[in-house]
């Protein structure tokens, strides 16, 4: 028989540390008698009919993978360790991978990219060396609990004290990496010809090799959970069972793996509520017109109002642009909901949302959610610089700050510029210690059609 060697199961001290505290782990649940169902109850979620298929799949495409590296002499036996390492860590992760894709289908060149991070680089020589035994047993739980409390403390930040802990901790974070660094580093240099070989080129490519293969897979993955969380929405309506399938295929045949058309097309059946064949392929055509459109903006003039493609991004810079401009049941919209400005429990949420006409926005709205248990002050402040900033991008950066001064005075009625109303409000709700309040910027172009 061939030595467990030859299929690179020549464990250093970090992963015999690391197997003895997940053996540990293990035992510990089992023989809690309140955590083994809870336990069993994760294993029969995670092997659940559709997961399931899922990992194998997903185990398939890895094997197909190693196939072809194989062939290609880029894996070897002595890759075994390694490989199934990956497809435990890396493989199973597939799921959460996919649904960021799927949320953000812009994050897929970073997947690409980080595959040739500098971080990368240095991971795997921290990797090929370790610490005596002893001293990783003792070093590995500490770093977890390092980890943990400056997880758990980032979300404390209602506390005044918890900054300082928080840097202190992360200075002992980074002080242990720099350590675990510094020590492999000098024995990989002062040892470079122990571990210079044609293997640990492998074992250093095989992963980046793996993850690029594997980026089309969680992409397809994407693409598959888009469909059904998109249409089962929409299979609430028993009556409208058929137009579902229809609307499903012909999506399929629209939009392929164009997730953004798909979610599109769904958003747009609920909203304006279509419920036959020929309102599909209108709402299709219509977001194959817009996509086109979105490429190449016409340019809106000031008599018009604000270009829609243009007005999303007014408030970039903090993180809210809205999602694409579209036609709703009685006019043309775009948004983005409530953006939390904190983390607190009751946290104070920012809006900004766009409506008008096909060809141009017209009106501007920012609104701020706030709640009475958190610092009025600063969210007033940070609702100032948002509002200041869609001032200057709706008129211009001279005369924003006197604009914004002067609906304050006269706030809540409206101040009229260039024919443009510029509207400050404020609604509160509950009482001072359990209520909360609303306040409103509100900037109408003359064109606007809805109510004054």
């Amino acid at each position: 028989m061939l030595p467990t060697t030859y299929f690179g199961f020549d464990l250093n001290n970090r992963e015999i540390a690391a197997l003895i505290y997940s053996g540990f782990l293990l035992a510990a649940v089992m023989f809690w008698k309140k955590g083994r169902p809870l336990a069993l109850d994760v294993v029969r979620a995670f092997f659940s009919p559709k997961l399931a298929l899922i990992w194998v799949l997903m185990s398939l495409y890895v094997a197909g993978c190693v196939w072809l590296l194989a062939w290609l002499n880029l894996w070897d036996w002595s890759n075994l360790k390694l490989t199934l390492l990956w497809w435990l860590t890396v493989g199973f992760t597939c799921i959460f991978e996919a649904q960021r894709l799927k949320d953000k289908p812009h994050v897929l060149g970073k997947l690409v990219r980080d595959a040739f991070t500098l971080s990368a680089v240095i991971l795997f020589v921290a990797k090929l060396v370790s610490f005596p035994l002893w001293v990783e047993l003792l070093m590995l739980p500490a770093l977890v609990f390092l980890t943990l409390l400056i997880a758990v403390g980032e979300h404390q930040t209602d506390k005044p004290s918890i900054p300082r802990v928080l840097n202190l901790l992360r200075g002992l974070q980074t002080f242990a990496s720099l350590i675990i660094l510094g020590f492999s580093y000098w024995l990989v240099v002062s040892s470079v010809t122990k571990f210079w070989s044609l293997n640990t080129l492998r074992e250093f490519g095989l992963p980046l090799l793996l993850w690029l293969m594997f980026v089309p897979f969680i992409f397809l993955l994407a693409v598959y959970m888009t469909y059904e969380e998109a249409f089962i929405h929409l299979q609430v309506r028993p009556k409208q069972a058929s137009i579902v399938r229809y609307a499903r295929w012909r999506a399929l045949l629209a939009f392929g793996w164009n997730i953004d058309g798909v979610k599109r097309l769904v958003r747009d059946m609920r909203g304006r509520d279509i419920a036959d064949k020929q309102g599909v392929k209108d709402a299709i055509w219509e977001i194959k017109r817009l996509l086109k459109i979105e490429k190449n903006p016409p340019i809106v003039t000031r008599a018009e109002g604000w270009s829609p493609h243009v007005a999303r991004l007014f408030l970039e810079e903090y993180g809210l642009v809205t999602d694409d401009y579209h036609r709703t049941q009685r006019e043309w919209f775009a948004h983005i909901p409530l953006v939390k400005l904190n983390d607190n429990v009751l946290a104070d949420r920012i809006s900004y949302y766009l409506t008008g006409n096909e060809r141009a926005v017209t009106q501007l709205w920012l609104a701020l959610d706030g709640s009475s248990q958190n610092d009025a002050k600063e969210a007033q402040r940070a609702f100032d610089e948002r509002a200041l900033t869609l001032l200057v991008k709706a008129f211009d950066a001279e005369r924003a700050t006197t604009i914004y001064v002067r609906a304050q005075a006269s706030e809540p009625q409206a101040l009229v510029i260039d024919g443009i109303r510029v509207l400050l409000d404020r609604s509160d709700w509950g009482d001072s210690r359990l209520g909360g309040y609303v306040r409103n910027l509100t900037i109408q172009h003359p064109k606007h059609q809805g109510d004054n």
